[in-house]
């Protein structure tokens, strides 16, 4: 079935300085994006156990830390990454400018 979400039909989230809206959750997809301030981190999302997760810099200029890897990652506009399930993570605003980010995983059936 198509459906549309609209902006303001979102799920809004605020998780310490994060802001998210969470355009889709089902049990096939999670799709939300999420914006930061210059300065501000995100908190730590604990990792999907039975899903990778994709970030995908819509503006901005973050860190990803990979904290089960303990792992740092600079990505900028246009720079996506792919996450291990189940790892946990957070992302940093380490830019000059508001970041936003578009996050994605599938979870397993």
């Amino acid at each position: 079935m198509t459906k549309v979400i609209r902006y303001n039909d979102t799920r809004n989230l605020l998780e310490g300085d994060e802001f998210t809206k969470v355009y889709c959750h089902t049990d096939k997809l999670i799709f939300a994006t999420s914006t930061l301030l210059p300065g501000q981190k995100a908190c730590l999302d604990k990792g999907h156990k039975d899903a990778d997760e994709t970030c995908y810099v819509i503006e901005g200029h973050i860190a990803v830390h990979l904290t089960g890897l303990d792992e740092v990652h600079e990505l900028q506009k246009g720079d996506c990454i792919l996450i291990p399930q189940g790892e946990p993570h957070y992302t940093v605003n380490i830019g000059t400018i508001q970041s936003v980010t578009a996050w994605a995983c599938a979870p397993h059936l």
